[in-house]
């Protein structure tokens, strides 16, 4: 799930040493040859490289979570799940571990898309169970999600599946490099990687320098080894980090909501509804233009960029073209478009787009 592990990255779960009811607390307990902060529990992540892992043996070593990840939106021939994602869940269960679910953010897909790809695939999900998101730059991406972003996944997850436990896995570097009101104010536990000398010893308290009030969970090494496996990510978490978030995520009310646009009915884009695609696309694909409903080269390019999710493979280059446009009328499907995914954007092609864009998530 970390950088070492790159595209074979492929697996967050989380557990405790005996069997736990839905809201129940883990119990603490040290890990092997660490001096960890008292109270908290320990854990491993595994990836697809880690197959036949023996989980059962994890567990007699005192480790209470394994980390196994779903799948990720960092590799440009779009989003995927792990081929040991199904069967390393049901080993950490089967040897009475909690389980939990990781997601690797990237640039190939929006949030709301990746939330609705990892939720339509989320293996023997169970209430109570840990919802994870892996914030960092690997393989084909090209730079880290921000804070809205990063809400409105955990959003669209609570959307999908209901109160969760959510986490955000970042390095303390990346952390440190942005702020994270909407983020801390939804209640993500923050899951923060900071190795020291990374040889198994745990190096002391992680350097949030203020980014975030706390951390709930602690990877402190990636040269750990359990269950037969050489090569580990060593973690900590305080009992905490796996309490259901009630309520939330919710972003704040905004200030000054941008209006609907009444192409949802009339079928007609105009500027509204061109506002709000600009500001939909500064939010999830890194446009950076005025919100000033006069679409351009920049508005489309990040269009473009938008609908790498949705089937588009050309080149980003701000030109529309039928591609460009069967792209969006996929995105359209989802919001009522029952025409042909042919590239000619109609009434009934904008109608969809615009219910899609009318989402209070991009006021």
């Amino acid at each position: 799930m970390t950088a070492v592990l790159g595209r074979l990255a492929v697996a967050i779960a989380i557990a405790v040493a005996l069997p736990v009811s839905v809201g129940a607390t883990p119990a603490a307990a040290t890990p092997a040859a660490a001096a960890v902060p008292p109270g908290t529990v320990s854990g491993i992540d595994v990836a697809t490289w880690q197959a036949g892992i023996n989980f059962a043996n994890v567990r007699a070593a005192g480790h209470q979570f394994v980390i196994v990840k779903a799948g990720g939106s960092q590799l440009s021939e779009g989003p995927y799940i792990g081929s040991q994602y199904a069967i390393q869940v049901n080993g950490a269960r089967a040897a009475g571990l909690r389980v939990g679910h990781y997601w690797l953010a990237g640039d190939f897909q929006t949030p709301t898309q990746a939330a609705d790809y990892f939720a339509a695939h989320l293996s023997d999900y169970r209430s109570g169970d840990v919802i994870a998101l892996d914030n960092e730059v690997l393989d084909d991406s090209t730079r880290l999600w921000n804070d809205t972003e990063v809400t409105t996944f955990f959003q669209r997850m609570r959307a999908r599946i209901g109160n969760h436990v959510p986490w955000l896995y970042m390095g303390a570097g990346d952390l440190r490099s942005q702020t994270w009101p909407r983020t801390i104010a939804a209640g993500v536990k923050l899951w923060v990687a900071m190795w020291g000398a990374n040889n198994g010893s745990y190096p002391g308290e992680p350097n949030l320098g203020g980014a975030y009030p706390t951390w709930s969970a602690h990877q402190y090494s990636s040269k750990g080894s359990a269950g037969g496996i050489a090569s580990v990510d060593l973690n900590v978490a305080k009992p905490s980090a796996f309490e259901i978030v009630n309520g939330g995520p919710t972003d704040p009310p905004s200030d000054d909501p941008l209006p609907k646009t009444t192409t949802e009915q009339d079928g007609t884009p105009g500027p509204v509804m061109w506002m709000r695609a600009q500001n939909w696309l500064s939010i999830t694909s890194g446009y950076t233009g005025p919100i000033d409903g006069a679409p351009g080269t920049n508005t489309y390019a990040a269009l473009q960029r938008a609908m790498r999710g949705y089937g588009y493979t050309g080149p980003i280059d701000g030109v529309m073209g039928p591609n460009s446009w069967k792209a969006v009328q996929r995105l359209a499907a989802g919001y009522g478009y029952t025409g042909p995914i042919d590239g000619v954007m109609g009434p009934n092609s904008w109608r969809g787009f615009a219910r899609f864009l009318n989402q209070d998530q991009w006021d």
